[in-house]
């Protein structure tokens, strides 16, 4: 897309120069995406905890390849409710993945984060709540849960629509 193309889009997406700030969130909006693994990575964050950084892209509808980033943590020190909703999302995560974790693959983020690579590529359905957060109102907390994407067949193929070569 080159310049011309590109400024067309933004003026066709509603952007007004003279009142619109130009730093978009660029979070998802609360929804249900059908999403793909794409990667998983270990990291130390701001308050030096390792952490499990998950990416998931999303593979339809209008958001189609815009990423949500899911960060877990489970060193002490963070509260028991923060623990156990990590701990839900990591094996929820991992079911929808066909990963089942041994102990050696709960060793250590790096040991978990292995065996999460084998399930990059996979895709389901993943629903996102957005909730107020009355200490920090700028981020609202990011919920979500997932599920198995369905396929939806459509059964009414009219075979004089198919255009076969026999």
């Amino acid at each position: 897309m080159g310049l011309l193309d590109t400024l067309k889009q933004v003026k066709q997406e509603g952007f007004n120069a003279e009142t619109d700030s130009i730093a978009t969130n660029s979070k998802l909006a609360a929804g249900k995406y059908p999403v793909r693994f794409k990667s998983s990575q270990v990291s130390v964050d701001k308050a030096s905890r390792t952490q499990l950084g998950i990416a998931l892209e999303v593979v339809s509808g209008k958001d189609k390849g815009r990423m949500e980033f899911i960060y877990l943590s489970f060193d002490e020190g963070l509260p028991e409710f923060v623990l156990n909703k990590n701990g839900r999302t990591l094996l929820k995560l991992a079911s929808m993945l066909d990963i089942e974790f041994t102990n050696k693959d709960l060793a250590d983020e790096v040991a978990t984060n292995e065996a999460l690579s084998k399930g990059i590529g996979k895709q389901f359905e993943m629903d996102l709540t957005i909730a107020a957060n009355k200490k920090n109102p700028d981020f609202p907390y990011r919920n979500y849960d997932f599920k198995q994407l369905i396929s939806e067949l459509d059964d009414s193929i009219d075979e004089d629509e198919l255009d076969l070569p026999f």
